[in-house]
């Protein structure tokens, strides 16, 4: 258990605190609004405290001088360096603070910051991933990227339909590839054996990295069209981010209805093709030229415009849809709907964080958008017990899967007679209710 305080209570700071108190750690959660301090002290397991982050009273209110980690993510950078500063000469080991402005990346060192987040950067990073790979709605790597968690919806013509999943040969068995989770009807499962999947089941597969396609035939998809162009909706940073990372590679359109904005972007974005023009009305996005050789990137700030303009974008032929939504109703809304792919600024910022609260034999903790199963890569230290055990010896925690291992240059997707290693690298999944004893046994 460690002791963590959390500043701001914002969609990130609120997310954060509920699953890291869910998980039995000593969370405080330090926050200036009145009502949101009212309504979280009613709802989570944690201390909540009414107070500005910045202020040497309420870090030490919050327990600073003690304290394993703070996590700064209110939406003032100020407040969020001032308070790791402030924390870390108090005596918190570990500061994260939420930081957009590129020049103040280059001062962690003074500022006592020892890792930066930027939710907007991680999520251009997943949806260059995504762009490149249609049909998929959430990749993730691991062994330094040699091995891929890959996730999907299982079409009608998917070969792992209604079959135990130990009768499936297809592209090499498991050798290859192995389904690891699915959710259905919003529960989670870790998949075995015996599991048999159904159309539209969410899936998330391990492949390696050379095995994207062999992902996609089994979940289903059919190849589409390459992208010529990609149209984001919305002026944000983050939209602004994503058109300079992507211009040389694809047309890239911006449009929104917010002039000032729009302005900005396309002073600095010669690159670029800015609209001024409402993203919600369907005529403005087929004079932009909506078709099957398009991906529509909704990324504006506010959560119910971009699904209003996905589902356009959706009939309006356009071959892949990627929207940012934070709003957890809205999120659970979709999970049935033809909007597969979103992006969160909530999952991007937790999983910059999360190997941090892990063992420290951890590299990579990464929780997902549409279940609660969680994906662990531990490195086997040379003094864990399980040395030189086979996984069919061990008695593994309930709700835990090794999907995948890396052992010095090579991957390997195990079986049962596969016998663990110094610095092997595991890929582990796993319900949050086991994680503590998963990083028991192999931490």
């Amino acid at each position: 258990m460690k002791k963590i305080i959390i500043i701001g209570a914002g969609e990130v700071g609120s997310f954060l605190a509920t699953k890291l108190s869910g998980e039995q750690h000593d969370v405080t959660l330090i926050e200036e609004n009145v009502h949101k301090v009212e309504e979280l002290n009613s709802t989570l397991d944690a201390l909540v405290i009414q107070g500005n982050g910045g202020s040497p009273s309420s870090l030490i209110q919050g327990g600073a001088e003690e304290a394993d980690l703070i996590i700064a993510v209110t939406d003032n950078e100020n407040v969020n360096m001032l308070s790791c500063y402030l924390a870390k000469n108090m005596g918190t080991k570990k500061s994260f603070a939420r930081v957009q402005d590129n020049s103040m990346k280059n001062e962690l060192e003074e500022l006592k910051i020892d890792q930066i987040i930027d939710p907007s950067d991680s999520a251009c990073d997943e949806i260059e991933k995504l762009l490149s790979r249609a049909g998929i709605y959430d990749i993730h790597e691991f062994g330094d990227g040699k091995l891929l968690s890959i996730g999907g919806v299982i079409s009608g013509s998917s070969p792992l339909l209604n079959n135990k999943l130990s009768n499936i040969h297809e592209f090499g068995g498991r050798e290859n590839w192995l389904v690891t989770a699915f959710v259905r009807d919003n529960e989670s499962s870790l998949a075995n054996g015996d599991t048999e999947l159904a159309e539209n089941d969410h899936v998330k597969l391990i492949v390696k990295n050379g095995d994207i396609q062999t992902a996609l035939s089994l979940l289903g998809i059919e190849e589409k069209k390459e992208l010529r162009k990609v149209i984001i909706i919305g002026a944000s940073r983050a939209a602004e981010l994503l058109a300079q990372r992507l211009h040389k590679k694809y047309d890239v359109v911006v449009i929104d209805d917010n002039e000032k904005d729009c302005n900005r972007i396309a002073e600095n974005n010669s690159h670029v093709i800015v609209v001024c023009n409402d993203p919600e009305v369907p005529n403005n996005l087929i004079d932009i030229g909506v078709d099957d050789e398009s991906a529509i990137v909704a990324l504006s700030k506010d959560d119910s415009k971009n699904i209003v303009c996905s589902l356009v974008g959706k009939a309006l032929g356009a071959t892949e849809i990627i929207t940012r939504v934070n709003k957890i109703d809205y999120l659970e809304l979709l999970k049935d709907s033809s909007i597969q792919a979103t992006i969160s600024t909530r999952i991007s910022a937790a999983n910059s964080i999360l190997k941090d609260v892990r063992s420290s034999q951890v590299t990579s903790a990464l929780t997902f958008e549409d279940t609660d199963i969680e994906a662990l890569e531990i490195i086997i230290s040379d003094k864990c017990e399980i040395l030189d055990k086979s996984i069919s010896d061990l008695e593994l925690p309930n709700n835990c899967l090794i999907a995948g291992v890396t052992r010095r240059e090579n991957t390997f997707i195990p079986s049962g007679s596969w016998k663990f290693g110094a610095k092997d690298k595991l890929v582990v999944f796993t319900h949050p209710e086991s994680i503590e004893e998963v990083q028991e046994l192999f931490c």
